[in-house]
């Protein structure tokens, strides 16, 4: 999203910051994506960076990161110079992404809730497909249609998100909500919201066979960690839950 290149630098920052994105949303998703080594992966929506370079210690040969803002990649470029590994970073609104690769695989933390239309959403699930090999992954971390409405009820994980609690969501609906650590609030910015039925059937369209919705987890250094209950509220309404999606059979032209 554009709207991030006016806090490029302090989202940057957000996994010092936002104990969460450690122990929740990295952990659940990098457990998903699992052995990486001698793959070639994509990583959507890439932001500053910090799962292309996670991929690439990891052991892929080779990583190459998609994202809108021009100031989000300024950003993972100033990393890679700092501390070179060798990974590729292009301007692409993932919509309009072009054919870069056949990888083994994509990582999209925070992406398909982004797709500001349903046309938006499937150019998305499309583009990352023509991008996988047959049998390649999709690992997402995405906005839980069945997110808890309670107001402040993630303030304690990072988000604000404002909506009339009890008014209906439907499917391409307006979701503003700000990210909130001590010492940052970030200005608002709109995700979407999608069903999982609407989900799932622009996967499938765009060639998934298999499509898994997963709970994220706690790692197990804030498990035991002094105090484990703090993530119960999240882990039993999680904001966002991981999805697994894997491409199906090349088709016969």
């Amino acid at each position: 999203m554009a709207e991030y290149d006016t806090f490029a630098d302090q989202y940057d920052q957000a996994f010092t910051l936002f104990p969460f994105r450690t122990h929740i949303e990295a952990y659940s998703l990098l457990k998903r994506v699992g052995e990486v080594r001698d793959q070639a992966w994509l990583d959507a929506a890439c932001g500053s960076g910090p799962y292309a370079r996670a991929l690439r210690r990891r052991g892929a040969t080779r990583v190459v990161g998609i994202d809108i803002s021009g100031e989000m990649l300024r950003v993972a470029r100033a990393a890679e110079e700092a501390d070179p590994l060798g990974i590729e970073y292009v301007q692409h609104d993932v919509g309009d992404m072009p054919v870069l690769g056949n990888f083994d695989g994509a990582i999209g933390s925070y992406l398909l809730h982004y797709g500001t239309t349903e046309e938006h959403l499937r150019a998305m699930c499309r583009n990352i497909a023509a991008n996988l090999r047959p049998g390649g992954r999709l690992v997402t971390y995405q906005l839980n249609p069945a997110f808890s409405r309670r107001p402040d009820y993630y303030l304690p994980y990072g988000s604000e998100i404002f909506l009339d609690p009890d008014a209906p969501l439907t499917d391409g609906d307006p979701v503003p909500f700000r990210i909130t650590v001590p010492g940052f609030r970030s200005p608002e910015v709109t995700a979407y919201y999608w069903t999982r039925a609407t989900l799932d059937d622009a996967l499938r369209a765009a060639g998934f066979a298999v499509i898994r919705w997963i709970m994220p987890e706690l790692s197990p250094e804030a498990a035991q960690g002094l105090d484990p209950e703090q993530w119960h509220d999240y882990l039993a309404e999680p904001l966002c839950v991981v999805v697994e999606c894997v491409k199906g059979p090349a088709t016969p032209a």
